[in-house]
């Protein structure tokens, strides 16, 4: 269809004549459409909310500005035993890497379960040659001498350094062989190896370098101890901690959790830049429009990964996961002290418990206030035998909402005392990715099969019907059920077990579409001229059978929610602590503690609801008899 437009529906000027594709009907349909508007903003604003959870839920602050004693203690603490594992393990050389790797081996087979399988996730990742080993201690060394580096004044720098240029010269002389052998009872006897590891058949450091690298550590225990904060440094014993900056939610992050927060936020503002690139760079030409459509989806795929790389540099070596405590707990001890910090919206982490404050009402709610001494108000603090009940009071931890505001807990707690929201804003990572990808799984099974099938016919369709009448044959869920409980309960086993059993409905539509096509003119042409079988199927049939696929999809990523929910509820769910939806539900199952099971549900029926009204909404775009003539 060819019309006269005087702008472009991008926004661009423009009176060129040009013509609409297919999908441009499709989305005309759809635009028309306000509960499919609707659905798609709330749904886009659910998964945003997942996705950015560590900004909006989390016990790390944003911002912290200050010194953080308990971090820099911790690493004083242990400096002297990472250099001496370093030492062990650099003296004993290859033979004791080969004793330790037999040793792993012997345990990991002595295990079974879940254990054996955590065993082997480990041991995959294990060190396989000498270098990685000592690269492992060495690195392990290096995160202290920066935790330690980070709050000292420059003229303290020097012993750290001299640490790490010692730590370096060990493990260079042991990977490239310039070390000296000895025998087991030449080997210093006040170096341990490390777990698992031999004193048979050892070699060693040469001795200045060992006493090179102890003499440095004991330097660095004896010089640059902390000083408390209420108390003045001893000139050669304490050092003063100096204030850094930091922001601790974003060191935190994982390098997939910034591709997707690079990527949700090109599509939460894809009206924009697409506006605005089709308008200044593609001057409202509708045929350049629609050949860059690859391009601008390959650029919102790739510019997070760039994101990723950028993050990396900057970031990448980051000493967050020494915390032995979060940042509010040590504040809270005064092991931390902050001049400016700046928390995030809901300071609760997903996994902070409060034991006071275990199911808690929703702090709106007035059964949940809290007494000026800090326990439930209307509690008995004495039991039926006049005995007093000893109880841990509300304490109000550094950043967090007063005991008694409507914004404490505004969804309650759980059995734990962990904050009802946090977790189903974390939670929904879980819930809305399994039905995503365990859609995006049962699609590209359902697809292949169901094209092959409708193509080639003969035998090939009538096995691969078979097949999917084998399938339909048992209830789906059960079969799930015993898989996952088989497998053990992870979100990788439910997304693989929902996409392998839930893929016959897809490929008996792709059946049918080919079917129908298969006879067409194009199709009769491409087999005429010679063209493969496999450029036909996906380069020119497939994208005329979409339609149907497309519409079952949408409905499909409902069914994944509603059945890892399910999944959850039962214990066969992701492992804790790390929450779902369906997860939650289970947290307690007494009508006392409704807010545990209504929040939830409402999160997991809300979803459902709106994934049904966008798969409606597609599927009325789809059918020709509604397109514009």
């Amino acid at each position: 269809m060819t019309e006269q437009r005087p702008a472009t529906s991008d926004g661009a000027p423009g009176t060129a004549a040009y013509s609409k594709d297919y999908w441009d009907l499709v989305g005309g349909q759809l635009a028309k459409r306000r509960s499919v508007r609707v659905a798609a903003v709330v749904l886009a604003l659910f998964y945003a909310a997942a996705i950015y959870a560590p900004f909006l839920a989390n016990d790390r602050p944003l911002y912290f500005h200050g010194t953080d004693y308990n971090a820099y203690r911790g690493a004083w603490r242990i400096i002297s035993n990472a250099s001496n594992d370093l030492l062990g393990k650099a003296q004993g050389g290859q033979a004791a890497f080969d004793d330790w790797r037999e040793a792993q081996q012997q345990q990991g087979a002595s295990l079974e379960g879940s254990a054996k399988q955590d065993f082997q996730q480990m041991w995959a990742e294990a060190p396989t040659t000498l270098a990685q080993w000592l690269e492992v201690d060495r690195q392990s060394l290096a995160l202290r001498v920066r935790v330690m580096r980070r709050q000292l004044s420059p003229e303290h720098h020097g012993l750290l350094e001299q640490l790490s240029a010692a730590a370096d010269a060990v493990v260079a002389a042991a990977v490239d062989g310039t070390g000296v052998s000895a025998t087991a009872d030449e080997a210093p006897s006040d170096v341990a190896l490390g777990e698992g590891v031999t004193r048979e058949a050892t070699s060693t450091i040469p001795e200045p370098l060992a006493e090179g690298l102890r003499a440095a550590s004991a330097a660095v225990k004896g010089q640059l101890r902390p000083a408390r904060y209420d108390s003045e440094p001893e000139a050669g014993k304490t050092v003063a901690l100096t204030p850094t900056s930091s922001y601790p939610v974003i060191e935190s992050l994982t390098r997939i959790e910034v591709y997707f927060m690079v990527l949700w936020a090109l599509v939460l503002t894809l009206p924009l830049w697409n506006r605005a690139l089709n308008a200044l760079l593609l001057r409202g030409d509708r045929e350049r429009i629609r050949g860059a459509r690859r391009r601008k989806l390959a650029a919102v795929l790739l510019l997070p990964l760039l994101a990723v790389l950028g993050w990396e540099l900057v970031h990448g070596t980051s000493d967050s996961d020494f915390q032995t405590m979060s940042f509010k707990q040590a504040m809270t001890l005064d092991k931390a002290r902050a001049e400016r910090i700046i928390a995030t919206p809901i300071a609760f982490g997903m996994a902070e418990q409060h034991d006071a404050e275990q199911f808690r009402a929703p702090t709106w709610v007035a059964s949940a206030a809290i007494d000026e001494q800090g326990f439930f108000a209307g509690e008995s603090q004495v039991d039926e035998d006049g005995r007093t009940v000893h109880r841990t009071p509300v304490t109000v931890r550094t950043g967090e909402p007063e005991r008694n505001s409507p914004w404490r807990h505004p969804l309650g707690s759980d059995s734990l005392g962990r904050d009802q929201l946090a977790r189903m804003l974390w939670g929904g990572r879980i819930s809305l990715s399994v039905g995503l990808i365990s859609t995006a799984l049962l699609v590209l099974i359902g697809t292949i099969m169901g094209a092959l099938a409708g193509y080639f016919g003969g035998w090939v369709d009538l096995v691969i019907s078979r097949i999917i009448e084998i399938f339909q044959c048992f209830p789906v869920f059960f079969l799930i059920l015993i898989v996952v409980s088989f497998l053990g309960p992870s979100v990788i086993n439910i997304m693989l077990a929902i996409g392998i059993f839930r893929w016959t409905g897809v490929a008996r539509l792709v059946r049918g579409e080919f079917i129908r096509l298969r006879g067409l003119d194009f199709v009769v042409a491409s087999q005429a001229l010679g063209v493969r079988s496999a450029r036909t199927i996906f380069r020119h049939v497939l994208p005329n059978a979409l339609g149907p696929v497309l519409v079952a999809a949408t409905f499909a990523v409902a069914s994944g929610i509603l059945t890892e929910s399910a999944l959850s509820f039962l214990g066969f769910g992701v492992k804790l602590p790390i929450p779902s939806w369906g997860s939650l539900l289970n947290e307690s199952r007494s009508a006392e503690h409704w807010w545990i099971q209504v929040f939830p549900g409402v999160a997991v029926f809300i979803t459902v609801i709106l994934y049904n009204l966008v798969g409606e909404g597609v599927r009325d775009a789809l059918d020709p008899r509604l397109k514009e003539g």
